[in-house]
């Protein structure tokens, strides 16, 4: 049944009806719906046709793709499960750089055909408790290789 507008004697169902309040149980049909919209609550799938613009926070879970064409914030950080390669450049599937854990192993690999450039003038490798060097390079002063207490200066 289509809203009906009660106009002198008769009803006519080709007008525009304004109301403070609409109040409905079943469907609502409308080609354009006008805000503000303070509190909406949609239950079930809801599709849009067109572009959706958010002014503030989109809050969401259990997404499977997500296409962003600005920044992304994440405010617990990322998760990726083991086996599943978080890729860089190139193309999905086939990234140029890919930093992966495999359940055992964790892997940073250059899979493009330039070089893997690490820019500081200060490099330091620990182990995986963070508090013994392995490793330290630095610029203009050389190369040391730590082993315990023993220190190698290259």
């Amino acid at each position: 049944m289509a809203f009906t507008k009660v106009v002198g004697p008769g009803i006519h169902t080709l007008s525009n009806i304004t109301s403070h309040n609409v109040h409905s149980s079943g469907i609502v049909t409308a080609t354009r719906f006008d805000g503000p919209f303070t509190n909406l609550n949609v239950t079930g799938v809801t599709t849009f046709a067109g572009d959706v613009s958010i002014g503030g926070t989109l809050t969401y879970e259990d997404v499977t793709n997500i296409d962003s064409v600005g920044l992304i914030t994440a405010r617990d950080g990322i998760f990726i499960s083991d086996s599943k390669k978080l890729e860089l450049g190139n193309a999905a599937g086939s990234g140029d750089l890919r930093i992966y854990h495999d359940a055992n192993n964790s892997f940073i690999q250059d899979a493009g055909t330039g070089q893997l450039r690490f820019l500081s003038n200060d490099y330091v490798f620990y182990n995986a408790g963070g508090n013994e060097n392995l490793l330290r390079v630095t610029e203009n002063t050389g190369i040391d290789l730590y082993d315990g207490a023993n220190t190698i200066r290259l």
